[in-house]
């Protein structure tokens, strides 16, 4: 009998314990504490100063896409919910790429004295700070959501810890982001399954641009005064058009999605073997120059 009270004392504990754990909502803190001042990535890069994003991930709005180097990233700030929705107050990452260390930086973290900042306008962290703001609110689908249910809303529209980052950039990207899973410049590759693609040397005579657009300058970099070349690589066909085009060597600070879209349109005379025309690997230098 008293070992019958014991069995139903700890059943009444667990139904009331449990129903507590099962359905407790999340605080402000909670989020604050698991997503304050960390740098997350958007699967869609949307561009403005306001995004609103639905449960499933889905933008809600008519917003812009925009490059990867100024609209993919966001520190959080502040993060709080309210109504079932997650509201972040955050800063985009401003990415551009530093000869010296061979990186990605973001411009608006750069500490005073560093050589970095010769590259971009006077008081450049005061300028990001204003045109970096951003406000993203992701619904949770859920009145008082817990953190299971922020968990899930936040994975759909940010990559989610374990996720790399070259799953959320064009595809020129992945070549530099995933330099040893990149095909080498070193060996010929099947362009199309039957031709072989050569290397400019040894008997294949280089290409020649005929019609070379000038690249749109981003007006970000524009406005920080940013300039500089991004190199790309790719594959010239035969017939003399830019194929699988790459980034080499990177710009950022949207520079680099303005330079392939400018190379795509290129038209060129095509490399040439033997006097026939034959598909080659090459590097193309697209310059951006403020004058």
């Amino acid at each position: 009998m008293k070992r019958r009270r014991q069995l139903l004392r700890g059943l009444a504990l667990i139904a009331l314990v449990l129903p507590a754990a099962a359905y407790d909502k999340s605080s402000d803190q909670d989020l604050q504490n698991e997503y304050g001042g960390k740098v997350l990535t958007l699967r869609q890069r949307y561009w403005g100063p306001k995004l609103r994003f639905d449960a499933s991930g889905s933008y809600v709005g008519s917003g812009e896409t925009g490059a990867w180097t100024l609209a993919g990233q966001v520190r959080v700030r502040d993060i709080d919910v309210k109504n079932g929705v997650v509201r972040i107050r955050g800063q985009r990452l401003f990415l551009f790429y530093d000869p010296a260390t061979k990186t990605l930086r973001d411009a608006g973290t750069l500490p005073k004295g560093d050589p970095a900042t010769k590259r971009f306008r006077d008081k450049m962290d005061d300028w990001v700070a204003n045109q970096g703001r951003v406000e993203i609110d992701v619904e949770t689908g859920e009145s008082e959501p817990t953190m299971a249910d922020v968990t899930r809303s936040m994975n759909a529209v940010f990559l989610a810890p374990g996720e790399v980052l070259s799953d959320a950039v064009p595809v020129f990207w992945k070549r530099w982001l995933e330099p040893k899973s990149a095909p080498s410049n070193d060996t010929p590759k099947l362009e199309d399954g039957s031709k072989p693609t050569y290397r400019v040397g040894g008997g294949v005579l280089p290409p020649h641009v005929k019609y070379e657009p000038n690249p749109v300058y981003s007006e970000v970099a524009r406005q920080a005064k940013y300039q500089g070349t991004s190199v790309l690589w790719l594959i010239l066909g035969d017939d003399g058009v830019p194929r699988h085009i790459r980034v080499a060597r990177p710009l950022g600070m949207g520079l680099d999605e303005e330079a392939v879209r400018a190379v795509t349109a290129w038209k060129f005379d095509p490399a040439t073997k033997d006097g026939k025309p034959v598909p080659v690997m090459i590097n193309v230098e697209v310059n951006f120059r403020l004058y």
